[in-house]
């Protein structure tokens, strides 16, 4: 079955997108398991990148990584280390000034080696 969605429209033209639903459906139980591999799999499907993370150093090297993806910026490992224990995880912060950060003030200031500074968006 089709489904059109309108994109766009004017006194001249509509633009339209098409999108087809598979047909998948499932009368029985599916496990957490399941459920997760599944969605992981839909996931992939669309463009993302299933990535393996099995520690807290992985997990940081893979943050370090998309925030210079995301801020076309590269980080010294002695800036990396001092925006990360300032503006990311301070040990000062509770989980209340970390989410606030994230969620109201995600554009931080980097201090970079060279003594000039650069915003830093982190999502």
């Amino acid at each position: 079955m089709s489904t059109y969605n309108l994109i766009a429209s004017d006194d001249q033209c509509t633009v339209v997108s098409e999108y087809i639903q598979e047909s998948r459906r499932s009368d029985s139980y599916q496990s957490e398991a399941a459920l997760e591999a599944e969605f992981i799999w839909m996931l992939c499907s669309q463009g993302y990148e299933y990535i393996t993370i099995v520690d807290e150093n992985g997990l940081v090297a893979n943050l370090r990584a998309q925030l210079e993806i995301l801020n076309d910026v590269r980080f010294s490992d002695s800036e990396w280390k001092r925006f990360f224990s300032e503006s990311i995880a301070s040990s000062n912060d509770g989980i209340v000034e970390k989410t606030n950060r994230i969620q109201m003030d995600n554009v931080q200031i980097l201090r970079r080696d060279d003594g000039s500074i650069k915003n830093i968006t982190l999502i």
